[in-house]
């Protein structure tokens, strides 16, 4: 750091912080078999999954809680009823956009043949269900041969779409189903534009397709199942919104508002699509998603190895470190972001040498010349972890007497090592 740089930075303190541990909702299912076995018990279900039928079951990229047990859960309930589950590799243009690729992306879910005792058919190959009547409705063909599907998916807010479908049962159609060539008809108009693409495209494969039922996962704020849920055919549009606002009432976030520094130990592709969940943070690749938020400044640190140096997300953050920069691939970054349109994503921010700078000049934009001993700070280790949180002195005593707020630690200088930088959490 050059010394007119320093003479700036130095002199900005940086706030004592204490640990406090956040309370949400815990309930979840204990036995993920036993559940799925249940609902397949349901008369509705049985009369789907007939004896010597080819069915199919979408499994996409995301690292969803529950997954392998859900799945292999299925297809022992379908394989008992004498049919023969089929495992449809369903995530857009991930993987490379290859057959081959989708199926390296499941082994690293730990979905394979041996461990759901299901057979894997993988192909990029779309068949337009909506020629010439407007946006295109590509199918996976292989689906196409099969006797049915079964959409599953986790119901949740998306980062960046916004509407009474995000992420879940219809996306998982839409761009799952219909392989690149449907990703890139849901996202050529742009992320604002994507949730009535997604609604249409879902709404003709669901007339013309070979779709049986879905299958929603829903989460808790813990990472954990909290419901898996089975929708017959013809109410999938009718309740994914219900079921999204069932998700969404369990999503993790701060118990209080009006953050001026939040300082994000770790982003990644595998903590959120966004690299921190906009829903957590309030901005999104396309402007604000969470509006009872107010975050002024965001500080990241550090980019986590799974990401392969794709930062999308480093972009949403004010300042960032050397060690963020160092990691990037620009060319993994952009691929994505200039696919999804949404290039905000890769922007780079401010680039300090350190975390103890970074945090300064985040400080600096927020407070205007104001004490920065009494800002309000939060320090998280990512947007997955909202449990145990540390925070400044000014928001530590305004809610330790929360009755959904436990005291883990009183706050305390933070710790800086000789390079400048933090123990990351």
């Amino acid at each position: 750091m050059n010394s007119a740089l320093e003479s700036i930075l130095s002199p900005i303190p940086i706030p004592g912080m204490g640990v406090v541990r956040q309370g949400f909702d815990r309930q979840s299912l204990g036995d993920i078999s036993s559940h799925v076995q249940a609902q397949c018990e349901q008369p509705w279900v049985k009369e789907c999954i007939k004896p010597d039928s080819r069915i199919g079951i979408t499994v996409g990229s995301r690292g969803i809680t529950g997954l392998l047990d859900t799945v292999a859960a299925l297809c022992r309930e379908i394989k008992r009823r004498g049919a023969h589950p089929i495992i449809l590799p369903s995530m857009g243009s991930h993987g490379g956009a290859t057959a081959q690729g989708q199926i390296k992306v499941l082994e690293e879910l730990g979905i394979t043949e041996t461990s759901t005792g299901a057979q894997i058919l993988s192909g990029m190959d779309v068949e337009n269900l909506n020629e010439g009547e407007g946006i295109p409705a590509y199918y996976d063909k292989i689906a196409l041969t099969l006797d049915g599907v079964i959409v599953l998916n986790r119901v949740k807010a998306h980062t960046d779409l916004e509407g009474e479908v995000e992420s879940g049962l219809q996306k998982i159609i839409a761009v799952g189903l219909g392989n690149h060539l449907g990703a890139l008809v849901v996202h050529e108009q742009g992320l604002n534009r994507a949730v009535p693409r997604v609604q249409s495209i879902a709404g003709k494969a669901l007339e013309k397709g070979n779709i049986l039922f879905g299958v929603g996962i829903i989460e808790n704020a813990y990472d954990q199942v909290h419901d898996i849920v089975f929708v017959p055919r013809d109410e999938i549009l009718r309740q994914e919104p219900e079921l999204l606002s069932r998700s969404k009432a369990l999503l993790p976030a701060f118990h209080f508002n009006d953050i001026d520094v939040l300082i994000v130990d770790w982003i990644g592709k595998n903590i959120s699509g966004d690299g921190m969940d906009p829903n957590i943070i309030g901005r999104s690749m396309i402007g604000q998603k969470n509006k009872n938020i107010r975050i002024n400044q965001i500080v990241t640190l550090a980019l986590t190895a799974a990401s392969k140096g794709s930062g999308v997300g480093v972009g949403l953050s004010d300042v960032t470190t050397r060690r963020m920069a160092d990691a990037l691939d620009f060319d993994a970054m952009y691929i994505n972001t200039i696919t999804a349109i949404a290039l905000r994503g890769a922007h780079l921010p401010i680039v300090m040498d350190n975390d103890r700078a970074a945090i300064q000049v985040g400080l600096k934009a927020a407070t205007c010349g104001e004490d920065p001993l009494k800002a309000r700070v939060v320090r998280i280790k990512d947007s997955l972890h909202m449990g145990e949180i540390w925070v400044s002195p000014a928001i530590f005593e305004e809610i330790a007497v929360q009755p959904n707020i436990q005291v883990v630690r009183e706050p305390s200088p933070m710790v800086f090592d000789s390079k400048g930088n933090l123990e990351l959490l």
